[in-house]
């Protein structure tokens, strides 16, 4: 990377900086560009050459986060298990502990909030495909537990994995709500209303 191109994204992340913090301190709504501009030292009008709106700044908070942990995520499902319910739960560690490194849950409550007032806009849309992706996630490490012999081999791998995927997004939208709730708790809920799911499709 050159150095104008490391100039521009060293900005950027201030703006991102900036913002998140203006966020949690004043609220979404409450938070106006210009003043994001203006603690990050840029005009408005320069400030849209990094961004065009608040969302655009929140959806990069939360993706840039979210690729994180599908790449580790990744890594994770790779690795060998003596049971599949092994396998979940460290995946399922992984998405706890990854998650929130970079982000905290007062963030998190601000995108999936605004990815429900306008179901159509493009920031809803963008959260739902990395929604997506995660989904499509526990599905291939159903097939890869399939492929190590750890589940039945008639056993679908996409409704499963949607189920699975399901549970763990319930479970991290409960998590988001809480100020109390460790990513421990959340784990072992996940794993003990996954496990009799486990029971039934493990070799």
């Amino acid at each position: 990377m050159g150095l104008r191109e490391r100039k521009k994204a060293a900005t950027a992340q201030r703006i991102i900086e900036e913002a998140s913090r203006m966020f949690q301190e004043k609220g979404y709504e409450n938070t106006r560009i210009e003043d994001v501009a203006a603690k990050a030292e840029l005009s408005a009008a320069t400030f849209y050459n990094y961004f065009g709106s608040k969302a655009d700044i929140l959806l990069s908070c939360v993706s840039t986060e979210t690729e994180l942990v599908l790449a580790e995520a990744d890594h994770c499902i790779e690795q060998s298990y003596d049971t599949a319910a092994m396998g979940f739960d460290a995946l399922v560690a992984t998405y706890f502990t990854t998650s929130f490194t970079k982000t905290p849950r007062s963030l998190w409550r601000i995108a999936v909030s605004q990815s429900m007032l306008d179901p159509r806009a493009e920031f809803s849309l963008r959260y739902v495909e990395m929604d997506n992706r995660l989904s499509k996630q526990c599905c291939r490490f159903v097939r890869v537990m399939k492929e190590a012999g750890l589940i039945r081999a008639e056993v679908p791998s996409e409704p499963v994995g949607e189920l699975l995927f399901n549970n763990v997004n319930m479970n991290f939208i409960d998590y988001i709500r809480s100020d109390t709730l460790t990513g421990e708790d959340v784990r072992a809920v996940v794993n003990r209303q996954s496990a009799p799911i486990f029971d039934l499709i493990s070799m």
